[in-house]
């Protein structure tokens, strides 16, 4: 898969996994969870905006995402599901780190990089203090 192909497969990530988290976030009352969830629901957005503008750069026109939703049955499933996307996520943008067509990509992929890592501990707390 080349770059652009992978920045594609990003955005429509990014995209997913805000809906994912704001779908998670009002399925607690939590005030720790509703700030760890939210966190990194607004990073999500971040990165799917940063991702859109270098697919602009690079491209001349943004990225048309698939809207794919993700389904679980209940908060804790929902909660290993994001620990576990977050982690593949932060080694997705650590390999496309080595690709870089250009240094532009450089600074979105290395700040979603390191959210997704933080993303993963925020959720692998939450996730250890469920019974």
């Amino acid at each position: 898969m080349d770059f652009l192909e992978n920045l594609q497969n990003a955005i429509n990530n990014e995209w997913s996994a805000f809906y994912f988290y704001k779908d998670l976030k009002a399925k607690t009352n939590n005030p720790l969870y509703v700030d760890f969830i939210g966190h990194a629901m607004e990073d999500e957005k971040k990165h799917y905006e940063m991702f859109q503008y270098l697919h602009y750069l690079l491209t001349g026109k943004y990225y048309e995402n698939k809207q794919d939703k993700v389904n679980y049955t209940t908060f804790k499933e929902g909660i290993l599901m994001a620990l576990k996307d977050e982690l593949e996520a932060a080694e997705f943008y650590r390999d496309m780190l080595f690709h870089i067509p250009n240094q532009q990509a450089y600074q979105p992929l290395f700040v979603a990089m390191t959210d997704e890592m933080e993303h993963s501990t925020r959720f692998s707390t939450i996730y250890n203090s469920l019974k």
